[in-house]
């Protein structure tokens, strides 16, 4: 498999974007140009979803063992990648090496979490106010889930999205943050790939808000948009979506309270609060679980 710097991963392709525009890939660190990436148009963002919409219905027929194989092929290839990922976290997202090791271990984490989801979508068989009958309840898949990536825990809090979604029998499109569109977007195109994931099952559109952001939101595919990023862009995002009726799962700008209670350990919370501020000097506090409920109804 070849690591591909420059171009959108759709439909089991990489190819170039059909933008005039581009995007330049920075190390925020040393300003030193990695890649410089033609954007996808809408015209490229139809083209993921359909691929994802097409894909969806096979992928969701999948029994939960071949889908639990898929994933165990990922952790897999995941584990064999760990220095290529915490490499381009540092490269790309000015991680340092500790915190690119402990994102790592969370996207890690979460995939390994996601892989028990195929067998848990259980559901009910509920009484009836009509004699003689039972009303069952399915939980199925809702279809395809557009991802919007961001740039301060790219890799983990954009698996927290696409894991639990693939799991739940959904197949995605990610759109990565502009200033890390390896680590949130087209690492995901190469390490699914790798892992001989269906083709139109993970696709990946690089482009800035600005020129797709909408289109990626109001196009009539998506039944979900899973977003982690500022408030007044998340405020945006979920009045677009709604006009659509479309679900939003929204992750937005803020920074978590640290509670200290008296019988604490005063000198380790200090610690603690130190490691938790400087860990990654972002905008965001770490984040809290995500909503991994969302993904079916």
């Amino acid at each position: 498999m070849t690591l591909h710097l420059d171009l959108q991963y759709i439909n089991g392709f990489w190819k170039e974007g059909s933008s005039e525009k581009t995007i330049e890939n920075n190390n925020p660190f040393s300003n030193e140009r990695i890649s410089t990436i033609k954007s996808a148009s809408e015209k490229d963002v139809n083209e993921a979803y359909s691929a994802a919409a097409h894909a969806q219905k096979e992928w969701a027929a999948y029994t939960p063992a071949e889908k639990q194989g898929y994933f165990e092929k990922l952790l897999q290839v995941l584990k064999e990648e760990k220095d290529l990922i915490t490499e381009w976290l540092i490269k790309e997202s000015g991680s340092t090496r500790i915190k690119a090791e402990a994102e790592f271990g969370a996207a890690y984490e979460v995939t390994r979490e996601a892989l028990s989801f195929p067998s848990r979508m259980n559901g009910q068989i509920l009484p009836s106010n009509v004699p003689n009958k039972e009303n069952y309840v399915y939980r199925r898949p809702k279809g395809v889930v557009g991802v919007i990536g961001p740039w301060n825990f790219p890799f983990h809090l954009s698996m927290r999205s696409v894991a639990p979604a693939l799991a739940a029998g959904n197949t995605v499109v990610i759109k990565p943050a502009s200033d890390t569109p390896m680590t949130s977007g087209l690492l995901f195109g190469y390490l699914f790939e790798k892992a001989g994931f269906p083709k139109g099952v993970v696709n990946v559109v690089v482009g800035r808000g600005s020129e797709i952001g909408d289109a990626f939101v109001q196009h009539k595919v998506p039944k979900l948009i899973s977003f982690t990023g500022s408030t007044e862009v998340g405020s945006h995002l979920a009045s677009e979506a709604g006009k659509l009726l479309k679900d939003t799962a929204l992750e937005l700008g803020g920074n978590n309270a640290m509670v200290i209670l008296d019988d604490a350990d005063v000198d380790r919370a200090v610690d603690a609060a130190i490691f938790g501020k400087f860990l990654h000097q972002a905008k965001f506090a770490w984040p809290q679980s995500h909503y991994c409920g969302c993904f079916y109804s």
